[in-house]
């Protein structure tokens, strides 16, 4: 018998073959006719970013065949490759975004649209962003993504990605897809971007399953929202984060209050998604989170962007208006419609703790925990690419050197994904030349972050396009 499900097949594959025929404006970003994976860039400041500062004087920047070949005085030779003078500007490495969502849609939630990945991934490059964390999509759609991009197949940052998001049944966030999804999207994109568990074994079996896409991570979600989403028991936690070291990958952790941190962490969990974005650490979390080591991307803008939405063009960034069709902003600006009970909660519940988030901030940096950017992005108002100049702009605001926040978004993050010999993150030679080139001096004014002049991925210098 062919239901109400069937029909909705239909009628989803029909959406996407239209979808996949409509025209697109011009790309943000293309490899620049000819280029070739050499260059010299001369006279730059250079970002020092293991130590939060600009090295001394003036440097030239020599990249071979994709990778820093050396960085000395001005009148390094050529050796015949283009050449860039970036008298008055500051190279930094490439930015590394460690929480990103890059098939899911900037658009509010009550506009169902259907995601643009290719037009994500230009955006994040667009904006300097040239290595990213995806921690939570559809599978396998997502690391077929991640093949193409490591092929080359299509143009994108280089992509590490987790897949779907384990939680319990009904938990975040199987509870916002069934609530804001259309039914003849539900049943495609629930069994791709979740994995709901209820026992060890299913989440054993789960993790098992998963292992032959070789995800880079493991994402689960253990957040309780305004108090009635279900939760992962802590041995059906404790069995996913097992499988998973079992199997040599790590779990990231979506958290939303200091309890839920400290069972995530003593569940196994390896670093945590958030910090608690509805309330103020407690000392014991951030005793626990401390003494485990556990490494926090906390998230300030997408948490201040739920409980304050921006109601003004000029509230946006400049870097988010050139990665942002006029149409998204448009939507984002406009009166929402009434929410219901549970999303009014939510929105309350996320204004309410925007100086508790500060403080958090705070409190993990003055326990030496490792605070790592990340931006969230795709969800709704947080902007591919121009996400992460916002959040790294609200961590300033929480007390952070604007250098300690380009750190965060540079080595510590390439650390994080890599280990401590990762080949980007650092201009130094042999690392990867991922670089960006910045008219201004953002480690004393993060907003020049924005003012970028060049991006290079992989040694070959990007041709940009802001919309028009």
């Amino acid at each position: 018998m062919r239901g109400r499900e069937g029909t909705g097949r239909t009628f989803t594959m029909a959406l996407l073959v239209a979808a996949a025929a409509c025209s697109h404006p011009a790309p943000l970003v293309s490899r620049a006719p000819g280029t070739a994976r050499s260059l010299v860039l001369r006279n730059v400041r250079v970002f020092d970013a293991p130590r939060a500062t600009l090295a001394d004087g003036l440097r030239d920047v020599r990249v071979r065949d994709g990778r820093i070949d050396a960085v000395g005085s001005p009148g390094l030779p050529s050796d015949g490759a283009p050449e860039i003078d970036g008298r008055g500007a500051t190279l930094l490495p490439g930015l590394v975004d460690v929480h990103t969502h890059t098939g899911s849609s900037a658009y509010p939630p009550w506009r169902v649209v259907f995601p643009d990945v290719p037009e994500n991934l230009a955006a994040f490059l667009y904006a300097g962003v040239t290595t990213v964390l995806d921690l939570g999509n559809l599978a396998p759609e997502v690391f077929r993504e991640r093949s193409r991009v490591a092929t080359g197949a299509h143009l994108g940052p280089h992509l590490y990605a987790a897949g779907p998001v384990f939680t319990a049944p009904g938990g975040h966030p199987a509870e916002v897809l069934r609530a804001w999804l259309p039914w003849y999207l539900r049943w495609y994109v629930l069994p791709r971007a979740t994995r709901e568990v209820s026992t060890p074994e299913e989440a054993r079996q789960a993790v098992a399953a998963l292992l032959p896409e070789r995800p880079d991570v493991l994402k689960i979600a253990v957040d309780a929202r305004t108090g009635d989403v279900p939760c992962l028991a802590p041995e059906t936690f404790a069995a996913i984060t097992a499988a998973g070291h079992a199997a040599g990958v790590r779990s990231i952790v979506h958290i939303g209050s200091s309890q839920e941190a400290i069972d995530a962490v003593r569940g196994g969990a390896d670093a945590l998604a958030h910090a608690p974005w509805r309330e103020e650490l407690s000392p014991e979390a951030l005793q626990v989170i401390a003494g485990a080591h556990v490494p926090v991307v906390v998230t300030l803008a997408i948490w201040d962007l739920a409980g304050t939405p921006r109601t003004a063009a000029s509230e946006f960034l400049p870097i988010e208006r050139e990665v942002a069709r006029p149409e998204v902003l448009t939507a984002l600006l406009a009166a929402p419609p009434t929410l219901d009970a549970g999303t009014a909660a939510f929105v309350r519940a996320a204004a309410g703790a925007h100086d508790a988030r500060r403080r958090n901030v705070a409190k993990l940096r003055a326990a030496g925990v490792p605070v790592l950017a990340g931006s969230d992005a795709c969800n709704p108002g947080d902007l591919p690419g121009a996400g992460l100049h916002l959040e790294l702009a609200k961590l300033v605001e929480a007390g952070l050197t604007p250098g300690e926040a380009l750190r965060a978004a540079t080595w510590e993050n390439a650390r994080f994904l890599a280990g401590e010999k990762a080949d980007f993150g650092e201009i130094a030679v042999g690392k990867r030349a991922d670089l960006v080139l910045v008219d201004g001096d953002p480690v004393a004014r993060i907003g020049d972050l924005g003012k970028i002049a060049h991006v290079v991925l992989d040694g070959a210098l990007l041709a940009r396009r802001p919309r028009p």
